[in-house]
């Protein structure tokens, strides 16, 4: 073999050993980004649970009905059945912390991705005001337009002028967060002003 022919050979090989350098430094550094196990044990509601070392966690990229609202109940319970007392890993996004202080993650449990699996069976949808921050938007988007199941009720508080519940003599708005609160068992709706006689109006809204 001619001394050329040695070098180029070296150098395809040396070609090739930082290829596959790079391959499984890339393959390595995924799994890297995994943060765990971590056992979770408590869950918020269908998009936020408590884990052993203290910390709250907010699924990155998804969002689920609020207390009092349609569908809050089977999204917390469908959560709770996926990953209450388990082992979980998680995955940072492109921001760390949300605004109340919770840690934004994809979460991981035994081979399911839960921010994807809530979303496809309807108990999530995509986040779209976050899309910009949120590096898998597009997957979770992809899962949410192909599933036909998302939670479609119809709000009790629809065509309210006030609302209350039969637990307190203090009246909201309908958009006011302490509205949001109440549950649908318990919501008075109020079309009128006059309608309101007994009760106190809110000092927030």
């Amino acid at each position: 073999m001619e001394e050329k022919d040695i070098f180029r050979l070296a150098l395809f090989t040396v070609f090739i050993g930082l290829i596959s350098l790079f391959l499984i430094s890339e393959v390595f550094s995924d799994q890297l980004l995994l943060e765990g196990p971590f056992v979770v044990t408590y869950v918020v509601d269908g998009d936020t649970f408590d884990l052993d070392n203290g910390e709250r966690i907010r699924f990155s990229g998804i969002n689920t009905p609020e207390s009092g609202e349609c569908y809050y109940d089977e999204a917390k319970k469908e959560l709770a059945s996926l990953v209450l007392g388990k082992e979980v890993y998680l995955e940072p996004d492109m921001t760390d912390t949300g605004k109340y202080g919770r840690k934004l993650r994809y979460v991981y449990v035994d081979d399911i991705f839960v921010n994807g699996y809530l979303v496809a069976n309807g108990f999530a949808k995509v986040y779209d005001k976050y899309n910009s921050s949120t590096k898998r938007y597009d997957e979770l988007k992809e899962l949410e337009n192909k599933n036909k199941g998302l939670w479609n009720c119809v709000d009790p508080k629809e065509g309210c002028m006030f609302v209350a519940s039969k637990n307190s003599k203090i009246y909201h708005r309908p958009e006011c967060k302490w509205a949001k609160k109440i549950k649908a068992e318990n919501l008075i709706c109020f079309h009128s002003e006059e309608e309101t006689i007994g009760f106190e109006p809110a000092k927030s809204c």
